[in-house]
């Protein structure tokens, strides 16, 4: 075959290829706002051998996002458009027998390329609308991010809101007061067949981020909002708990170096039956 890529649509030279060729170095100018859904709700939305952790806590983050591929170094100067997204997650954190971690049950994005990685690794990814507050301490009517500001990010999809989050800033803290569990996250990549002789293929990834730094964190007061928005599974989700806030500076490199920790049977999926 002399088409060529990493990911479709191939190509003679392989620079169509919606996602370029890993490892992605990234980063997040994040919020997130941790929730407590109960340990039988938490449990519904984390595939098997999944565990919710102490009692359900969940989270739902909004972020700027900035990638830059190791294949293009130089992106974020030739093409500022190929290296930004927003980004919104509604997920919990789990643990898989003595590892923690944390599986995105949702996630929202505005830049296709993202989508399409995610489907490559295993996030399940949606295109959608994206805000963020930004604080320009040079303009008149604002201030700097610390101690008084307020934050805020939201989601929509089809036109309907689907998540909100906030924080009214108390105090800087250090990394290390951000409860995180870990940088390993779970992910679920699932294919369907296509046809009667092409078996589907769903599984249950570990994927480890590498070089992970972490700054500029601010906890406050949380603020959550979770919508029941068309063509989403968020209403059994929408009386959660806030419990906490973070605005926080956030770096990493992902890479192809998941691990297989579950290989579900197609005749699993063959109803749409849960994984």
């Amino acid at each position: 075959m002399e088409l060529n890529g990493f990911s479709n649509p191939l190509s003679p030279s392989g620079t169509a290829s919606l996602v370029e060729p890993p490892p992605h170095h990234i980063g997040a100018d994040a919020i997130r706002v941790v929730f407590r859904a109960g340990r039988d709700l938490a449990r519904r939305y984390l595939p098997e051998p999944l565990e919710p952790v102490e009692d359900g806590l969940g989270f739902a983050y909004v972020a700027d996002m900035v990638k830059v591929s190791a294949d293009e170094p130089d992106q974020a100067f030739l093409s500022p458009r190929r290296t930004q997204y927003g980004e919104g997650i509604v997920g919990f954190y789990c643990r898989l027998g003595e590892r923690a971690g944390r599986f995105s049950t949702f996630i929202w994005v505005t830049q296709d390329w993202s989508m399409g990685f995610g489907s490559i690794m295993g996030w399940g990814k949606k295109i959608g609308e994206v805000w963020r507050t930004h604080l320009n301490p040079y303009n008149p009517a604002m201030g700097e991010v610390g101690p008084g500001a307020r934050l805020a990010g939201e989601v929509t999809r089809l036109g309907r809101p689907v998540l909100r989050v906030g924080i009214e800033i108390e105090r800087a803290i250090t990394p290390a007061e951000m409860p995180g569990y870990g940088d390993r996250g779970y992910l679920l990549r699932h294919q369907p067949s296509p046809g009667p002789e092409i078996p589907a293929a769903t599984q249950l990834l570990e994927l480890q981020l590498r070089d992970v730094r972490t700054g500029d964190v601010f906890t406050g007061r949380p603020h959550l909002e979770i919508h029941d928005a068309e063509n989403e599974d968020l209403a059994p989700l929408r009386d959660c708990e806030p419990i906490a806030a973070y605005a926080y500076k956030q770096g990493w490199t992902t890479d192809t170096d998941a691990r297989l920790v579950h290989d579900y049977s197609a005749a699993d999926h063959s109803t749409g039956r849960r994984a």
